[in-house]
């Protein structure tokens, strides 16, 4: 299963793509509401009883649980909508891969590994492609509670660089992989369907281009192209 058949997009009118992205920004608006709306109930039920109950301990966690999710949720809203939006510098895109990750805490029984070529710094925003390969990891790693193996590809393809990030899981459902790319769609257990598409409005802000293959009991791949130029 591929995900990386032209956009229908590319075939709009100038028009006809305002307008549609005046749909997709109500309809995220719509589910930004809906999602923030249950830990800000949580936060305000958890109030309520400690007024009444200010003892109880598990009335402050259950407050910074939903600050957590609440922070998660805008901050989801904030790098998805503020992708196209970039500070290019020259700089290494392995160097931005190393970033991504240097903060992120691999759990036990995953293994990460890294093939990269030598590639010559270009025109980038390495702080959005370390959130692009960040996501894409952190993703990967939740497909697999139980543990496996996460391999990340950096390669030199002349007039751009092609990057991919494969998991070893149990591949993306059929019924979720064609919304891989719509906020607030596809969606883990933990996340908000808005990883994917701030990964996607990133790399297409750079002139590139995004996929993923999956194939059921085998795993994903979720590949990027940059050009250098």
């Amino acid at each position: 299963m591929s995900g990386g058949k032209p956009d229908e997009e590319d075939c709009l009118t100038e028009e006809e793509h305002e307008r549609r992205l005046i749909e997709e920004m109500g309809e995220i608006s719509s589910e930004l509401t809906h999602d923030l709306r249950s830990p800000l109930q949580t936060i305000q039920n958890a109030v309520y009883l400690l007024e009444r109950s200010p003892g109880n301990t598990m009335f402050y966690e259950m407050i910074r649980e939903s600050l957590r999710q609440t922070t998660s949720i805008l901050d989801g809203f904030r790098d998805f909508y503020k992708g196209h939006i970039l500070k290019r510098v020259d700089a290494d895109i392995v160097k931005a891969y190393e970033l991504g990750v240097s903060e992120f805490e691999v759990p036990g029984g995953v293994e990460l590994t890294l093939e990269a070529d030598e590639i010559e710094s270009f025109s980038m925003d390495p702080t959005k492609l370390a959130m692009v390969f960040r996501k894409l990891i952190s993703n990967a790693v939740e497909a697999m509670p139980d543990g496996g193996a996460v391999r990340v590809t950096i390669r030199d393809r002349g007039g751009h660089v092609e990057a991919s990030v494969s998991d070893t899981g149990p591949g993306i459902p059929e019924d979720v992989a064609e919304f891989v790319y719509k906020p607030f769609k596809s969606r883990n257990k933990r996340g908000h369907g808005l990883g994917v598409p701030a990964c996607k409005r990133i790399v297409e802000a750079h002139g590139g281009a995004m996929s993923f293959e999956t194939t059921p009991g085998e795993g994903t791949t979720f590949t990027f192209t940059i050009p250098k130029g």
